[in-house]
């Protein structure tokens, strides 16, 4: 499998096999996925959509 970054705005974490995939995008992990409720921050902690506190679909 090619290597595909997360599909959260501010993410540049590369998916891992495991991604979690909705309506076709990949996600590094179930907070970016879910578009970051209540703040919650993404798994890897050097990630732009962690320090921007928040996340969603790439445009």
């Amino acid at each position: 499998m090619e290597e595909r970054v997360c599909d959260c705005t501010y993410c540049d974490v590369v998916v891992p096999e495991s991604a979690v995939t909705i309506n076709g995008k990949v996600f590094c992990c179930e907070a970016c996925a879910s578009a970051h409720p209540d703040r919650q921050p993404c798994q890897d902690p050097e990630c732009d959509c962690y320090n921007h506190g928040w996340g969603g679909l790439k445009s």
